[in-house]
């Protein structure tokens, strides 16, 4: 199981550390904080969004999806996993 919070400093409280401690009852578990800047996922959530009004706004000016765009995205996942473990 995963949870991922985004969250201000000042909101961390017990009932935070509280409601952690019940989902993940007697569970190893990992806690990575980061300051909240703009991830590689977010700019990717972004620039797809960008693409999405385009398409919507223009269909005809796009090329169908080809075995490109897979094995980039397959690259992609496969570089973001080795960063990750």
């Amino acid at each position: 199981m995963q949870a991922a919070y985004s969250l201000n400093s000042n909101e961390l409280n017990i009932n935070f550390l509280n409601s952690v401690k019940e989902m993940f009852q007697n569970k190893n578990i990992e806690i990575i904080i980061t300051d909240k800047v703009e991830s590689e996922f977010e700019q990717y959530s972004n620039t797809l969004q960008e693409r999405l009004n385009d398409y919507k706004n223009n269909p005809d000016s796009f090329l169908p999806i080809d075995d490109n765009f897979w094995k980039d995205t397959e690259a992609r996942l496969k570089a973001r996993h080795k960063k990750a473990v």
